[in-house]
């Protein structure tokens, strides 16, 4: 497992495509021109292959199944999440440890990995729910940099896309320094005792990535020790 630290600014200057599950996400694709996609839950592989998939749950409850299990069944892609089957783990994240949605989430990570836009395809917001609304409005705090929403209720939040749009040459945002502080530091540890860290259901003898502050009181407690 590797951290996501090492993908932040890895992608810098390109246009960046999240995809979500509504109704919508085929159509939404036919109008974007990205250079990298996130599938957040293994949504829209039919239409567009991935480079990334995204997900914040430990289970998939369309089928009922482990999410790690279902996304490697679907896709080779790597794995984004904090949970235990990521290829790439999160450590930190907006809100953490609150787990936010996967959408939003994968909104951020996109921004952090360099985009001069985020796209968001497929994204209705449960049609127009005005609870996932607001956490795209608090996620936009965290995101300095253009996102643009092919249809649907977040373009209550951000502009809607246009692909004719440019965006000109690539600057990161400062704000994405803040991100690799919390990052660097990470550093395995050897699960000692079952316990729950950022989201993650860890067993004992399981490896994982954690900031200094989210080892700290786990160190503390002998749950874990450095590997």
């Amino acid at each position: 497992m590797k951290n996501f630290k090492e993908l932040i600014l890895k992608h810098k200057g390109k246009i960046i495509c999240v995809m979500g599950g509504a109704a919508s996400l085929e159509s939404d694709l036919k109008k974007v021109n990205a250079d990298i996609y996130i599938s957040t839950n293994g949504h829209g592989l039919q239409f567009q292959t991935a480079d990334y998939l995204l997900a914040m749950d430990e289970t998939n409850r369309t089928h009922n199944m482990p999410m790690g299990k279902y996304l490697s069944q679907i896709n080779s892609a790597p794995i984004i999440s904090p949970r235990g089957y990521a290829d790439y783990q999160l450590t930190n994240w907006p809100q953490a440890p609150r787990d936010v949605l996967s959408g939003m989430v994968a909104t951020w990570a996109a921004f952090v990995m360099g985009a001069k836009c985020v796209v968001l395809a497929g994204m209705d917001a449960y049609g127009g729910d005005a609870g996932y609304v607001d956490e795209a409005r608090k996620i936009a705090r965290d995101v300095d940099c253009p996102v643009r929403v092919v249809s649907g209720s977040l373009a209550k939040i951000w502009e809607q896309y246009d692909q004719d749009e440019k965006f000109g040459r690539y600057s990161p945002a400062a704000t994405i320094d803040r991100w690799l502080e919390l990052t660097k530091d990470a550093q395995e540890y050897l699960v000692l005792k079952p316990t729950n860290v950022t989201g993650r259901a860890l067993k004992k003898d399981d490896k994982v990535t954690l900031s200094p502050i989210d080892a700290a009181r786990l160190l503390k407690h002998r749950m874990i020790k450095e590997a």
